[in-house]
């Protein structure tokens, strides 16, 4: 996943796991196959041999498209999160912090019906109201 690559770059070797640091709450992380299959990080399973394997890789593939439309609205809204708009020079606790407020902004201003520009679309111009990240 490209909007973890620089998370996962950063983690040494032995990484600890979320569940284990103070600012991130019990859960479970998912990744696409270049990354390791760890007991917090759910990847699909390489060469399924059964119905649930394919079954597995099929709900890991609904949940990540849902993760990566998530990306792709929080990033069209507010452009600190977009590559292009620059990095964040801060702790992982304080872009977690700016994240969430990112994800509160973005559902309260579609409660409002707020519109946003989507620059990246086929014809830009205004996205139709979705669902509340998070809901």
């Amino acid at each position: 996943m490209q909007d973890c690559a620089a998370v996962f770059n950063r983690l040494p070797r032995r990484c600890t796991p979320p569940a284990q640091l103070p600012h991130i709450p019990l859960s479970h992380l998912t990744g696409d196959s270049a990354y390791p299959n760890l007991s917090w990080l759910l990847t699909p399973v390489r060469n399924p041999r059964t119905r649930a394997e394919d079954l597995y890789n099929e709900a890991h593939g609904r949940t990540r498209r849902v993760i990566e439309r998530t990306f792709g609205l929080l990033k069209a809204r507010f452009r600190c999160l977009h590559m292009t708009g620059g990095s964040f020079y801060y702790s992982p606790k304080k872009v977690c912090q700016i994240i969430v407020a990112c994800c509160m902004l973005h559902n309260l201003a579609l409660r409002q019906q707020v519109p946003f520009l989507q620059e990246d679309g086929p014809e830009g111009g205004l996205v139709a109201a979705v669902e509340p990240v998070g809901s």
